[in-house]
């Protein structure tokens, strides 16, 4: 088989067209634990809930609105539990973890941009665990994107 001109920079062109593609869809390099930026591994994927799109407000001791926190959360199921039957529920739990959200504020006190991850995730897992009927249904949660309205 010939190759005229036009083949062979049609080709080329395809190849540096495709190229970045193929690699955004590769594996990540590295262990079975965590990639390079500590995202999560392919098992802990499995046992996970997305939470998208979450709304915090943000209030003072006087219960006056002053910002909302846009979340963005993984939530990891127990070991040996089904996630699937999580999964069916994840409207319950995150019905549950709005109304945690607005009934304690979950900012850093003194900042009303900053979340304090902890006691949101305590909460909201405590949240979570309730609305399943299961102490230890959720075992872990992270916080995967947190963005201030102003």
């Amino acid at each position: 088989m010939r190759f005229t001109r036009r083949d062979v920079i049609v080709s080329a062109s395809l190849a540096a067209v495709l190229a970045p593609a193929a690699a955004a869809f590769a594996p990540p390099a590295g262990g079975a634990e965590h990639g390079a930026e500590g995202a999560p591994s392919e098992a802990e994927v499995a046992r996970s809930l997305e939470l998208g799109g979450l709304v915090f407000p943000v209030f003072d001791e006087k219960l006056k609105l002053k910002n909302y926190l846009f979340i963005s959360a993984r939530m990891l199921v127990g070991p040996g539990k089904d996630v699937w039957k999580y999964r069916e529920q994840q409207h319950f739990i995150r019905d549950a973890i709005l109304r945690a959200a607005h009934k304690a504020s979950f900012n850093v006190k003194g900042d009303i941009h900053k979340l304090d991850e902890k006691f949101a995730a305590a909460e909201c897992l405590k949240a979570a665990n309730q609305v399943v009927g299961e102490p230890d249904a959720v075992v872990q949660m992270t916080f995967t994107q947190i963005a201030s309205q102003n």
